[in-house]
């Protein structure tokens, strides 16, 4: 059972009326005699800035990420007395349901980092603030990212900024590639199916893995391909995306990679253990080579392309409560969204979208993650409107059809089409 919480948030004004706010002087003494009535002592008044309380939610849980975040708020609130940030971490899977059951009550979180496929449904459910008017003139908006900043844009309007992006990309086992005789990563469709048909050995290992799965991880995946190919989710139905579809046919009937359902867990984990020789996968992985102790020698590419290049987007937007402290929290999003106050949220586990960090040594430094970061900068965002879930289940069900041989590419794609049509905005 979700965990209901009822915010108090307390507006303390101790409003003084004295000349122009001004202290009154106190009256010059008079010696008191037998008749006289001693003065009334006047105390100088005094003003109280008035603070404001702003609630903060996200569902950042990991240690490094949680510290970076609270020592940032506390170095906000030590500049800014008169602000008091009051954060809320929740988990991934309860933070929609948090924001929706306080729409309804009335309340308002004033700050969120949310998952950056859910701002058009929050946008569109009154939960997003419209900060369109606010950033006209903020400068730092021209250092975004492409996909990144569309994916705070809903019906033309801005309801937020992004936080932190991940991307996806081509990770390769240099032993095995050299084993075929194979020194560069694949380039293009053609070069990515030779070399899975080369790397694979029937029973023993895939020349290529990937997440195939009936949720958002499938969905992740295969977004990119029907980029790739000249594609997009309005168009399923068309060449393009029956070319996407086919591609992966072609992989399963060349035993390439698996037919079974994996995610992009059992993905990495195949290919850490050697089935896999080559896989699509995140930075978010990156971390469990170390701390696996997987010695393999690997790599990361970026995707194959086929008629344009393409990744996909992943990671956190802020936004900001529809409420009464707008205005507030929008000079507190502008404080932090700065590079020397954004990095410290950022760099535990996350890359940065922003144009001026793109070349940050404490990133850069490692060329996996340089690739991660440049596939950023290309990468789009899943933003087709309040419906994008339930499109996203009709991109499952068809990949699914044709990578179970239930379904031909073209049967799948018409099908798939005719769902999403009447979904989109």
């Amino acid at each position: 059972m979700l965990k209901k919480i009822v915010w108090l948030v307390s507006i303390v004004v101790v409003l003084v009326v004295a000349g122009c706010g001004q202290a009154t002087p106190p009256p010059t003494p008079v010696p008191p005699t037998a008749t006289s009535v001693p003065p009334t002592a006047t105390v100088a008044p005094t003003q109280t800035k008035v603070k404001t309380v702003l609630k903060w939610l996200d569902y950042k849980n990991n240690v490094a990420e949680n510290e970076g975040i609270d020592g940032v708020i506390g170095l906000f609130e030590a500049e800014h007395p008169d602000i008091d940030i009051q954060r809320k971490a929740v988990a991934i899977t309860e933070f929609m349901s948090n924001t929706i059951q306080a729409k309804a009550k009335g309340e308002v979180y004033d700050i969120m980092i949310l998952d950056n496929p859910n701002h058009h449904a929050l946008a569109d459910q009154g939960v997003l603030a419209d900060i369109t008017d606010y950033m006209k003139d903020w400068p730092d908006k021209e250092q975004y990212f492409e996909g990144p900043w569309k994916s705070t844009v809903y019906k033309g309007r801005n309801f937020g900024i992004p936080f932190s992006s991940n991307a996806t990309a081509l990770f390769y086992n240099e032993d095995m590639f050299a084993e075929v005789g194979l020194k560069e990563p694949p380039k293009n469709w053609t070069e990515l199916r030779d070399y899975a048909k080369k790397l694979t050995k029937e029973g023993q290992r895939w020349g290529f893995c990937l997440s195939n799965t009936a949720a958002e991880g499938g969905t992740f995946t295969f977004l990119p391909f029907l980029w790739q190919a000249g594609g997009d989710i309005p168009t399923v139905g068309d060449a393009a995306s029956i070319n996407a579809l086919t591609l992966w046919k072609d992989l399963v009937d060349d035993k390439s990679i698996p037919s079974e359902p994996i995610g992009t867990g059992e993905t990495y984990k195949r290919f850490a253990a050697g089935k896999c020789a080559m896989m699509i996968n995140g930075p978010w992985q990156l971390p469990n080579f170390k701390n696996d102790g997987v010695t393999l020698k690997w790599k990361v590419a970026p995707w194959p392309s086929e008629v344009q290049s393409a990744s996909i987007l992943g990671g956190e937007n802020f936004g900001l409560g529809d409420g009464p402290n707008v205005a507030v929290a929008w000079e507190v999003l502008k404080w932090m969204a700065t590079p020397k106050h954004l990095k410290p949220m950022v760099l535990p586990g996350n890359l940065p979208n922003r144009k001026d960090m793109a070349n940050d040594p404490d990133w850069v430094s490692n060329p996996s993650i340089k690739i991660f970061i440049d596939q950023i900068a290309i990468a789009r965002p899943r933003a087709y409107g309040v419906n994008y879930p339930k499109i996203s289940v009709a991109i499952q069900k068809m990949f699914r059809a044709v990578v179970e041989g239930k379904q031909t590419p073209e049967q799948a794609a018409k099908e798939a089409g005719e769902t999403i049509k009447p979904l989109l905005p």
